[in-house]
């Protein structure tokens, strides 16, 4: 049943993928996003915590958040929702990562 609702957010988010985000669920996180994924201009990440919700955002450009029912206490999926919903792109990162992030790096990201 999950892999249909993934298709299905998948599918709405590809509509605008620029300012359209999605939010899944599963156990873990991982089956939903697989599904997400194969659809193009969806960038679908588990995130464990906010910080993993945060950097999927700020350094991968993610619209669709995937979050694991068997891991994520509710109080903790509220955070981690408006931690990924508060965030923005920030191309590019600062850090150990800049040497890494290329023109290239920054398109693919960009590109819906």
């Amino acid at each position: 049943k999950f892999f249909s609702v993934a298709a299905q957010v998948a599918k709405d988010v590809q509509q605008d993928p620029s300012s359209v985000k999605g939010m899944l669920f599963c156990g873990t996180g991982m089956g939903v996003s697989i599904v997400a994924n194969k659809f193009k201009g969806v960038y679908a990440a588990p995130a464990e915590n906010e910080d993993c919700a945060r950097n999927s955002r700020a350094i991968n450009n993610a619209n669709v958040l995937c979050l694991g029912g068997k891991l994520t206490a509710e109080a903790d999926a509220l955070k981690i929702a408006d931690a990924f919903l508060e965030q923005e792109f920030t191309s590019p990162p600062g850090g150990y990562m800049a040497p890494f992030w290329s023109s290239d790096v920054e398109s693919f990201l960009k590109e819906p």
